[in-house]
């Protein structure tokens, strides 16, 4: 019985030390995201999907803000610049992004390589726009073509090579069991 009121004493501890520790936790991060250091911000983004199409479908892209310490940051100003080819395609009016997360919709409308400009108004420290660059690779509808054509080509040679190496072996296993066979014939 004593044994029984100690361990739920102890899993009662246990979890309050748990939920104690959950308190210096750093806010969630965004998962695969790409990460850049500017004085005292951080910037993470990334896509959903991840790795987006040319499509009329829009893509989902995520921001996070936070100080080097990884504290989100709350109502940081931000002004999101999206550049094609050295021509700016979408450019935002000032956005004061909520507790250290923000969403965007783009629709990439063409296959290539996009940059994101995230300027942030560091009004707390320097007073200066700090600018962080994304780049985005945004696939054709057929780009993965690139991909499957050569893959299946090599897998096709290996196993081609793979087929004529068996048949050779085989054919040598015939020939020794032959001569065995044909040696104890001859005695």
């Amino acid at each position: 019985m004593k044994a029984a009121i100690f361990f739920v004493i102890l899993l009662v501890v246990a979890g309050f030390s748990a939920s104690a520790l959950r308190g210096h936790v750093f806010a969630d991060q965004l998962q695969a995201a790409s990460k850049q250091r500017i004085g005292n911000y951080e910037v993470e983004m990334t896509t959903e999907p991840k790795n987006p199409m040319a499509s009329n479908n829009p893509t989902r892209i995520l921001i996070r803000t936070a100080s080097v310490n990884g504290d989100d940051l709350v109502d940081v100003p931000i002004i999101l610049r999206i550049v094609k080819d050295g021509i700016e395609i979408q450019r935002t009016d000032p956005i004061i992004v909520p507790y250290g997360h923000y969403t965007h919709e783009f629709t990439f409308a063409h296959p290539g390589r996009y940059v994101l400009y995230v300027d942030v108004n560091d009004y707390s420290y320097s007073g200066e726009m700090l600018t962080f660059t994304f780049f985005i690779n945004v696939a054709g509808t057929f780009d993965f073509l690139y991909i499957a054509i050569p893959s299946i080509a090599v897998v096709a040679v290996v196993t081609a090579i793979v087929l004529t190496l068996m048949k050779k072996r085989k054919k040598l296993t015939n020939i020794k069991r032959g001569r065995q066979t044909g040696s104890s014939e001859l005695e």
